[in-house]
């Protein structure tokens, strides 16, 4: 972890010199993918609000591309959908240029605090010059070192809700060899990793005689599997055995595709229009037919042996393409996109806050610093306030002796009601903006760490024997919320009813109050709002420096 450190920090040092000199090689646009026209809004206005404050490099061109309107792309359908919409906007300069690609569409259900906002603008305990980075800034930081290997441009995919962590010493050999890698063809990052995480992710089999001690070194794959279980992996030839006998996988992240087969991908959007009427992955559906196994051989391939389908089509027509794998030794893949993941990772006792060095309280003010054992970032907390170890606030405005117990989050919430004294461990509150005609009200969720957001609401160990107004299917649909004018009013609404469920006591909603749920949210949501009241605090930070 030491190593890793050293070099991340040493990266992020020149990536800051040379962005203030404006002078390194960088990507000629980065791209950020969307659910809809509505998401694109939100994501576009959070862009220029962060470019507005030289959050980020201004030489690149910034695009938000949603997908096809009542279409469900998956990240393969959209990866298709952005090279044809680049591909119209660019002409064929794309062909030459160095493309960033971060798929963040979606509505986040299994993390409802970033649900309107996006993954990739969640604010982290990582302070660089003074200020909280969001996870975009910092993958900007950590892919920038590939660029060295994309010396004739191409496309670079990335999801939006992990953190890969590495150190790339030993990279300058790559470079002097990438010339020789394949300009039709894919270098995808591998990271050696456990067989259980190697159960949900793609497992690279790469070549026995390939195998080495380098910390960066450069491999063929044979086949890409896609969450194997461990027979599999051994059947397969998957696993990696260390010199104490542990064994272990490569898993899949980050890739690149060159220019040639960028090329070939514009072309099968263009001629396929199937593909935005199924939803297809990046990694499931594409990386996954890839390896120079013979396809009668490959797992993949049998699963997808009709052609006719547009998962068919694209292993039939991806299926030869060379495929290098970038073997990463000193490095950890780390996901965010759980509830119980980002208390897990952003904890300062986790392996990810050591790594990059995070603050348990980044660019904010608390007046009894004393009481933080948890994680407060972008937040003014007036009163005296008790954070356990495991609880994560951000973007919170407190003015009243609060304990906000283990494992719970609160996110863009203010709270100035006496009456509220404990924040209850295992929960997560988060007060959005929804726009309702003229008039803007504030909705307070509240979910359990451990909820479903897809499963039925008698399901929920937070929600469950709830008398609804509407019945309905899924937590996700149900209208539990209500909304109301002020963001504090939105609040102490919220934790009573919060309050009576942990005390076992019956809450029966009435029709007092329009409720609304994380669905009518995410539909309605009022961005200007949240970015005001973001503004907000950051103003109260700055008047208590």
């Amino acid at each position: 972890m030491e190593q890793i450190q050293k070099y991340i920090v040493r990266l992020a040092q020149n990536f800051n010199k040379s962005f203030s000199e404006e002078k390194a090689d960088f990507w000629d646009c980065l791209v950020i993918s969307a659910a809809d026209e509505k998401q694109k809004d939100c994501f576009q206005q959070q862009l220029d609000e962060q470019l507005k404050n030289g959050e980020l490099p201004r030489a690149p061109k910034y695009l938000v591309i949603a997908d096809c309107p009542g279409s469900i792309l998956g990240s393969g359908g959209s990866t298709f959908h952005i090279l044809k919409q680049l591909k119209d906007l660019f002409g064929n300069d794309l062909f030459h240029m160095k493309i960033w690609i971060s798929h963040a569409g979606g509505s986040s259900k299994r993390l409802p605090n970033l649900s309107c906002t996006g993954k990739l603008f969640c604010p982290l305990p990582l302070e660089i010059e003074g200020k909280a980075i969001t996870i975009l800034n910092l993958k900007i930081i950590l892919t920038s070192p590939f660029l060295k290997l994309m010396k004739n441009g191409g496309i670079f995919i990335c999801a939006s809700d992990d953190i890969e962590t590495y150190c790339l010493d030993g990279i300058e050999s790559i470079v002097e060899k990438s010339n020789l890698l394949n300009e039709d063809g894919i270098v995808a990052i591998a990271h050696p990793s456990s067989i259980a995480i190697g159960n949900t992710h793609g497992v690279y089999v790469i070549p026995e005689f390939s195998k080495r001690d380098e910390n960066c070194w450069l491999t063929s794959c044979l086949e890409v599997l896609q969450k194997p279980n461990y027979s599999t992996m051994k059947m397969r030839k998957a696993l990696v055995k260390l010199g104490d006998g542990e064994e272990r996988v490569y898993t899949d992240s980050m890739f690149w595709c060159g220019p040639k087969l960028v090329k070939k991908m514009v072309t099968f959007a263009e001629e396929n229009g199937d593909l935005y009427r199924t939803e297809t992955c990046i990694y499931g559906d594409f990386l996954a037919c890839m390896g120079s196994r013979p396809a009668e051989e490959k797992l993949y391939l049998k699963s997808t042996s009709d052609s006719s389908t547009i998962k068919g089509k694209i292993a039939s027509h991806f299926g030869e393409t060379p495929l290098n794998i970038m073997v990463l030794e000193q490095s950890h893949f780390y996901h965010l996109g759980t509830m119980p993941e980002y208390l897990e990772n952003l904890n300062p006792t986790s392996e990810l806050f050591q790594t990059l060095a995070m603050k348990p309280i980044a660019q904010s003010f608390c007046r009894k610093p004393s009481g933080i054992q948890g994680i407060v970032t972008t937040s003014c907390l007036e009163a005296d306030v008790e954070s356990m170890i495991g609880s994560v606030m951000d973007s919170c405005i407190v003015n009243v002796p609060v304990v906000c117990e283990r494992q719970t989050i609160v996110s863009h919430c203010v709270i100035d009601d006496p009456i509220i004294q404990v924040i209850p461990s295992c929960w997560m509150f988060h007060t959005a903006a929804v726009k309702q005609e003229n008039s803007v009200l504030y909705v307070t969720i509240a979910f359990r760490i451990d909820d479903d957001l897809k499963g039925r609401v008698e399901q929920s160990r937070g929600w469950k024997g709830t008398t609804l107004e509407h019945p309905t299917s899924t937590l996700w649909q149900a209208r539990l919320f209500p909304g109301l004018g002020t963001m504090s009013q939105s609040f102490t609404a919220t934790w009573r009813m919060v309050s009576n469920r942990e005390k076992n006591e019956e809450f029966v909603q009435t029709n007092t109050l329009q409720r609304f749920s994380m669905e009518d949210i995410v539909k309605h949501k009022y961005i200007p709002a949240m970015m005001q009241h973001r503004e907000n605090v950051l103003h109260k930070i700055s008047s208590r420096a």
